[in-house]
């Protein structure tokens, strides 16, 4: 009796465990399958920014190069031995001062018996002249001799040339940047012997894309920096626009300014150029980390109702840290600004109080 009274307890015991472990193992799946249940664990932590419309003034800033205002070779127009050099690398000259003499003992032997030749052709056409006045002489003979004092001025002019040429002069104020010839040295007609540049002014280059050369205009004004002299913006206009891009589709614009004295430019040296609008405008902006794609496929995160959506926008100038939206936002669009690295279209988010987000 009491064998059976204990099979009885077990089987008892054993019903009572499969039901709750019946019970408890149906439970769980219907927990997990709720629906704010699911929500709290999947839902990711976002930082939102609103779209909004600000008044904006163009501008563009791009890397520049500075080039003298004026740059030379200088060629000499006679041939002959260098004797003297006026002039070293580095040197500040006056525009007409001599750079090099060259030997001019044959030149100015040639313009001492051309001014003899034309004194003597001078005195035969006034003789001639008083002849024909008189009827002396034939008209023909007169002219002859007319002839003959206007060859001799030509020949005067072409030798005094030849003088004044055989010293090399600079043809500007500015300053001597290399020196190609040395005493001794024979030089011919078009040999390049010097430069020069006249750093008075200089001109900055910029390289503009296609997409904003038509806001660029001749007297527009530019600030220019440099890391020559930092914290200090100089003041400059634009003097031309190029009408053909070169092989990367930019266009040269070429910008002028005095060169301060006191900071003064250098040909060669690296510069950049902000070119500023003259009014403003209104224009869409969101923060420019807001992009989930790249500028050239710009894409972004907007929540609504809860979940994060992708969007396709078109995007414009940056301004800052913000960047222009043309299509595909509206004022008041909630835009991702952080955390978008682990979102999918339409992922459920829940927006953080993050300094974005306020």
């Amino acid at each position: 009796m009491m064998k059976h009274r204990s099979r009885i307890i077990a089987l008892a015991v054993l019903v009572a465990f499969a039901a709750g472990a019946f019970l408890f193992f149906r439970k769980k799946p219907e927990t997990a399958n709720r629906p704010e249940s699911k929500a709290a664990v999947t839902a990711i932590a976002v930082s939102i920014d609103a779209a909004r419309v600000a008044s904006v003034r163009d501008s563009l800033s791009v890397v520049a190069l500075v080039e003298a205002w004026r740059d030379v070779d200088i060629h000499a127009e006679t041939s002959g031995i260098v004797r003297s050099i006026s002039s070293e690398v580095g040197q500040k000259m006056a525009a007409g001062q001599p750079l090099f003499k060259v030997d001019d003992e044959v030149a100015a032997s040639a313009l001492r018996k051309a001014r003899v030749n034309r004194e003597l052709a001078s005195r035969d056409f006034e003789r001639y002249s008083s002849l024909q006045r008189e009827g002396a002489v034939a008209v023909s003979s007169y002219e002859a001799m007319r002839l003959k004092l206007e060859d001799a001025d030509a020949d005067l002019t072409t030798a005094r040339r030849r003088v004044e040429d055989t010293a090399i002069k600079a043809p500007f104020a500015g300053v001597v940047t290399s020196r190609l010839v040395e005493v001794g040295d024979l030089v011919q007609p078009g040999m390049k012997v010097a430069n020069m540049v006249d750093l008075s002014k200089v001109k900055i280059i910029s390289a503009i894309p296609e997409k904003q050369v038509g806001s660029i205009i001749e007297g527009m004004a530019v600030q220019v920096t440099t890391d020559l002299w930092p914290g200090k913006v100089f003041r400059a206009k634009v003097l031309s626009v190029s009408a053909k891009s070169s092989n990367d589709h930019t266009y040269r614009v070429e910008s002028v300014m005095e060169n301060p004295k006191e900071t003064p430019f250098r040909a060669g040296m690296f510069a950049r150029t902000a070119f500023v609008g003259s009014s403003s405008r209104q224009a869409l902006l969101i923060p420019r980390r807001a992009l989930a794609g790249s500028i050239a496929a710009p894409e972004v995160f907007v929540v609504t109702g809860g979940k994060a959506r992708l969007k396709k926008i078109v995007a414009g100038v940056e301004y800052g840290s913000s960047i222009e939206v043309l299509q595909g936002l509206v004022a008041g669009d909630e835009v991702v600004v952080s955390g978008q690295s682990d979102l999918d279209d339409g992922a459920a988010v829940t927006v953080t109080n993050g300094e974005a987000g306020r």
